[in-house]
């Protein structure tokens, strides 16, 4: 009986055949699914990436032309300005290098081949450079968006130098005229019924926002007492300036309740340096230069309006501080030891430095940091 029943249970032929061709197409299937077919299409670069490819590539077209130039300037003031345009761009073309491409075919590839063969091509090329740079910052991830920030702006004032040594035109600046400022009392979203006070050193937008508003309160005091102690022609250029510094005041402190942030309350005074007493407008250079780091922290840390804000910003602060008699550096808003920087290679050496006048920056250039913890502060960040 028993043999019976087995026999009757035994699958017969077909049925195994079947049953291995279906196993068959489930695993054929499974492999279509679980390993699709190479389109050959590359994925996308990422926006930031493509800024900062695109910058360095400008960055060392323009470097390229500068140096032609300077080799056929002759001497006078002329050279002196070309000079210094061929240094800015070299560290600012070391700062947005990757160490990737610190190689001589990367270089290569990189550099193409300069246009701007005439002073005024020079100056158009530079100026155009440093709009696009700051329109990018508006868009790019917080680390990146602050070098590009920093580069425009030295590009944008690098271009007025030399247009100012040449004696041309001052190119126009577009950046300006696409920030859309912020009212001084925009329309806000209701907040929390209660927002922490931030720590001055971390790493937040409205850390970032309420230094920037204690930067601006103490400058509009700086003015104040500046305007008493400065000759009739700097008294005017002071009083436009704390005019600025109060609007500017009214519109970081707008941004910051817009953002749910506490307002900083401001002081019935400020330690103001000796400087103040001895030379007045060299005082107000080194506050408007120490502001460049702050509206540095709020471009990386912000997006939106407040990213506008402080990109433009960052420009207006780096041209007051040339007005008074500073010295901006390479990367406004960036700290710099240029050490630390990879070198642009030379063609044909795997680790070169750059050629000619352009191969170094000044050693005495303090290290790219940020002066808030967390900070992105290299072109990775």
């Amino acid at each position: 009986m028993s043999g019976q029943i087995s026999e009757k249970r035994r699958t017969p032929p077909w049925g195994r055949v079947l049953l291995v061709a279906v196993v068959a197409l489930l695993v054929a299937g499974t492999g279509i699914v679980l390993i699709p077919r190479d389109s050959g299409t590359p994925p996308p670069v990422p926006f930031s990436e493509a800024a900062r490819a695109d910058a360095l590539e400008d960055t060392l077209q323009l470097r390229e032309s500068a140096a032609a130039l300077s080799s056929s300037a002759g001497q006078g003031a002329a050279q002196t300005a070309l000079k210094d345009a061929v240094t800015l761009l070299t560290t600012q073309a070391r700062a947005l290098l990757l160490p990737s491409e610190a190689t001589p075919s990367a270089t290569a590839t990189i550099a193409g081949t300069a246009d701007a063969s005439t002073r005024a091509a020079l100056v158009a090329a530079l100026s155009a450079s440093g709009t696009q740079r700051l329109a990018d910052a508006y868009e790019a991830d917080g680390g990146i968006a602050r070098l590009l920030a920093a580069v425009g702006s030295a590009q944008v004032l690098g271009a007025e130098k030399l247009a100012g040594a040449w004696q041309l035109p001052i190119p126009k600046d577009a950046a300006a005229s696409t920030t859309k400022m912020p009212a001084t009392t925009p329309a806000t979203a209701p907040c929390p019924s209660v927002s922490p006070t931030p720590e001055q050193t971390s790493a937040t937008t409205d850390a970032a926002l309420a230094a920037a508003v204690r930067t601006h309160q103490e400058a509009v005091y700086a003015y104040q007492v500046a305007l008493k102690r400065l000759d009739t022609a700097a008294a005017g250029t002071a009083a436009k300036d704390l005019a600025t510094h109060e609007l500017l005041l009214q519109q970081v402190e707008a941004l910051t309740r817009a953002n749910c942030g506490d307002t900083p309350a401001s002081e019935a005074g400020y330690r103001l340096p000796e400087q103040f007493a001895k030379d007045p407008a060299a005082a107000l250079a080194a506050l408007e230069a120490s502001a460049l780091p702050v509206l540095g922290d709020l471009v990386a840390l912000s997006t939106g309006e407040t990213r506008a804000w402080a990109v433009e910003g960052l420009l207006a602060a780096a041209r007051r501080s040339l007005a008074w008699g500073a010295d901006v550096p390479a990367l406004p808003g960036l700290t710099l030891d240029a050490g630390e920087l990879p070198p642009l290679p030379t063609p044909g050496s795997a680790t070169g430095s750059a050629s000619g006048s352009a191969s170094t920056t000044p050693s005495t250039e303090p290290t790219m940091k940020s002066t808030m913890k967390g900070s992105a502060t290299s072109p990775a960040g």
